[in-house]
């Protein structure tokens, strides 16, 4: 093998090994979900809506990010409940703190924990000071 042919060959190694990290990081499934995997963001809910297959979409002012509670619907949380209780009022949502293709400033919309002042709304979060809300 002549040396442009060995070099050309490294380089595509070195550039798949990349491809492929970016790949499995980006679509790496999310479970068991622990405290140091979160980020804590502080805002006040604007909407909240449906998100489709189960998910419960949750907007906050001034936030471009999309946050949902995964299978939310299925976990014995509602829309209206939700509405009640934290709709127009400050909330602090731990959403996933990872680096993918699609998150560059590492804040997934994926939703491990939902407290309102000191309440527990929701929380998934393994080995958290407060207790999971789902089995």
């Amino acid at each position: 093998m002549q040396k442009t042919g060995k070099i050309f060959f490294s380089i595509s190694f070195v550039l798949f090994v990349i491809f492929m990290w970016t790949m499995i990081q980006t679509f790496k499934p999310i479970r068991n979900v622990q405290p140091d995997e979160v980020i804590e963001i502080t805002g006040k809910v604007i909407k909240i809506k449906d998100g489709g297959g189960f998910d419960i979409a949750i907007t906050l002012e001034n936030d471009n990010h999309y946050y949902y509670i995964n299978r939310g619907l299925e976990q014995g949380l509602t829309i209206e409940k939700l509405e009640k209780e934290i709709l127009n009022k400050k909330v602090t949502l731990y959403p996933i703190h990872r680096w993918t293709i699609f998150t560059r400033d590492k804040i997934m919309g994926h939703i491990s924990k939902l407290m309102i002042e000191d309440r527990v709304i929701f929380n998934e979060l393994n080995n958290d000071i407060h207790e999971q809300t789902i089995q």
